[in-house]
C-alpha cells in the first residue's frame, strides 16, 4: 500500500510529468535548518482556514515557543475567510502554507489548482448534527420526526443526503428548515428546530459556555469516515524544498503536541498573541473547549502509531469519493498526488502521553 510518501524516484517522475514528459532532474539548494538559521530565518507565510479561535493555538504555540525558529523559519500567520479561499491563496502561491478542510482542498485540486495535503490535524471530520438533550437524539434514525435546521451550501447540508442514505434515515420523516448560518444557533435556543448541523468546534464551545444542554452526533461516528482541517501547501514546494517543509511541519506538529499535553499553557499563549478573542471568563471558556475538541479529534489510533500529521490512505479516497459524489467534483485527481507523508511521522506522543491526552479530553471525545 502507498503511504504517501515521495521517493526519489517519484520525485523526478512527477517533476518529468511537469514539463510535459521531457525527463528533468530538478537543481535546487534548499538548506538545511542550520544553515538557515546561521544566515537568518527563512520568512514563511502561513493562512488559517478562519479567525484565530482556539483550535488554532497550537499554530501560535510553535511560533511563540520558538518550535519554528529553531528549526530556522520565521512564520508570520494570517487569519483567513474560510477554507476555499485558503486554497486558493495558497494554490496561487499568495501564501506558502494553509490550512484548510481537506474535502474543499481536493475540490480547489479539481478546479485546476495545484495543491498537496502535508499533515492532517482533524482525524475525524467535525461535521456534526446538534441536538436538545432533552429530545433524546442519540443515533441519526432518532431524526426522523424531528426540525432539523441547516444552512444552506454548508458542509453538513451539502453532505446529508450521504448521511442520510448511509445511516438508513427516512428523509420523508425529517423536516429540513433552512436557516441563514448567522442565526442559525438562535433557532436552536428558541426551540424553532429541534437540532441542526454545524461544525463540533464551530458551535459546542458556545453552547457548553452558555449552560445549554445538548447531544453532538458526528458525521465520521456514523458511516462517514473523512478527514476535517489539514495542512496544504503546493506540489511543487515540496519537490523544491523539501527541506523547508520538514521543518515548518515537524514545527507545528511539534506545536500541536504541546497543546495536546499542557491545554492551560498554550491557551494562555493563544489569547496573548490573539487579544482580540477576548479577555473575559466566558472567552477564555469558549476558547478552551475549542482547543479541546481540536484534540479530541486528533486522537485516532493509527495516529498514535505513525505520528501526528498521519494520513491513512483509504481515508483520503474516502474523503475524495464523497467530495466526487456529492460536492460536484468533475476531475479527480489520483489519490497519492494529493497528500504526502514524507515531512510527518517524527512527532509522536508516547503510551503514557497519549494516555493521559485521552484523559484530559474525555469529555470532548464521541467515541
Amino acid at each position: 500500500m502507498d503511504d504517501g510518501r515521495i521517493s526519489r524516484r517519484g520525485l523526478l517522475q512527477r517533476t518529468a510529468g511537469a514539463a510535459g514528459g521531457a525527463f528533468m532532474i530538478p537543481i535546487f539548494v534548499d538548506f538545511p535548518a542550520q544553515t538557515r538559521r546561521a544566515y537568518g530565518a527563512e520568512d514563511i507565510r502561513l493562512t488559517l482556514p478562519w479567525i484565530p479561535e482556539g483550535e488554532v493555538a497550537f499554530m501560535y504555540v510553535a511560533q511563540k515557543r520558538g518550535f519554528w525558529a529553531n528549526r530556522g523559519l520565521n512564520v508570520s500567520i494570517t487569519r483567513g475567510h474560510g477554507s476555499g479561499e485558503a486554497a486558493k491563496t495558497v494554490g496561487l502561491g499568495q501564501y506558502d502554507f494553509g490550512q484548510a478542510d481537506m474535502g474543499v482542498m481536493m475540490n480547489s485540486v479539481g478546479k485546476g489548482l495545484k495543491l498537496v495535503s502535508i499533515g492532517v490535524v482533524n482525524h475525524k471530520s467535525p461535521l456534526c448534527i446538534v441536538s436538545r438533550r432533552e429530545l433524546g437524539i442519540k443515533s441519526p434514525r432518532d431524526l426522523e420526526g424531528k426540525k432539523l435546521g441547516q444552512a444552506p451550501g454548508s458542509g453538513d447540508a451539502v453532505l446529508w443526503p450521504a448521511f442520510a442514505a448511509i445511516n438508513k434515515i427516512d428523509v420523508k420523516k425529517v423536516t429540513i428548515v433552512n436557516v441563514a448560518g448567522d442565526v442559525l444557533t438562535q433557532s436552536f435556543l428558541n426551540k424553532s428546530v429541534d437540532a441542526f448541523g454545524s461544525f463540533y468546534q464551530s458551535s459546542a464551545p458556545y453552547l457548553w459556555a452558555d449552560k445549554v444542554d445538548f447531544n453532538i452526533m458526528l458525521y465520521s461516528d456514523h458511516g462517514m469516515d473523512l478527514y476535517g482541517l489539514t495542512f496544504m501547501t503546493q506540489p511543487d514546494r515540496i519537490n523544491r524544498k523539501q527541506e523547508q517543509a520538514r521543518q515548518f511541519v515537524e514545527g507545528v506538529m511539534e506545536g500541536l503536541k504541546f497543546s495536546y499535553l499542557h491545554p492551560e499553557e498554550s491557551l494562555d499563549i493563544f489569547l496573548s498573541s490573539v487579544p482580540e478573542t477576548g479577555k473575559s471568563p466566558r472567552d477564555r471558556e469558549i476558547a478552551g473547549h475549542s482547543l479541546a475538541i481540536n484534540t479530541a479529534l486528533g486522537l485516532v489510533d493509527y495516529v498514535q502509531q505513525n505520528g501526528l500529521g498521519w494520513h491513512k490512505q483509504e481515508i483520503v479516497a474516502n474523503t475524495q469519493n464523497t467530495v466526487v459524489k456529492y460536492m460536484g467534483l468533475k476531475k479527480a485527481a489520483p489519490v497519492n498526488s494529493l497528500y504526502a507523508n514524507d515531512f510527518v511521522g517524527k512527532i509522536k506522543l508516547t503510551k503514557e502521553e497519549w494516555t493521559q491526552t485521552r484523559e484530559k479530553v474525555k469529555r470532548y471525545l464521541t467515541t
